[in-house]
């Protein structure tokens, strides 16, 4: 039994002639022309798509507070965020600008990404926090 979308096509219809059965000559120029499209859009991307943001986001330092729990120091922008980070979430504590945190760490800022330890100008900023994390029942 023929589908009766069949049905309402001619049977000379579905002959290779007629459906451009051409030389695969004609398709392989088809194919040598698309993959050419596509290599050339790849150049063009990766020479008009350079990421130049790189260097405005960056983790600048880890300071670790035990297992899973840690302050990472990001940089956005002209942004520096200091986020809490534990088990399933992660908190904003403090922001403050680029040149604000250059000026308090000095050629430090601009160094690798260390898991150093806190320095002491912060961890008496976060002292009420880590206190408050270590007590029981908390």
């Amino acid at each position: 039994m023929t589908p009766h979308f069949l049905a309402a096509i001619a049977p000379g219809a579905l002959e290779t002639a007629s459906l451009g059965g051409g030389s695969w000559w004609r398709v392989m120029g088809g194919l040598a022309v698309v993959f050419g499209l596509l290599f050339l859009c790849l150049k063009l991307l990766t020479r008009y798509g350079k990421r130049t943001g790189a260097a405005q986001a960056r983790l600048l330092t880890v300071w670790h507070l035990g297992p899973r729990r840690e302050i990472q120091v990001l940089r956005l922008g002209d942004a520096v965020s200091y986020v809490y980070r534990h088990e399933n979430a992660m908190v904003m504590l403090k922001q403050e600008t680029w040149d604000e945190y250059r000026r308090q760490y000095g050629d430090a800022a601009t160094g690798p990404v260390s898991g150093a330890t806190i320095p002491p100008a912060v961890a008496r900023l976060f002292n009420p926090l880590t206190a408050r994390l270590n007590r029981p029942g908390a």
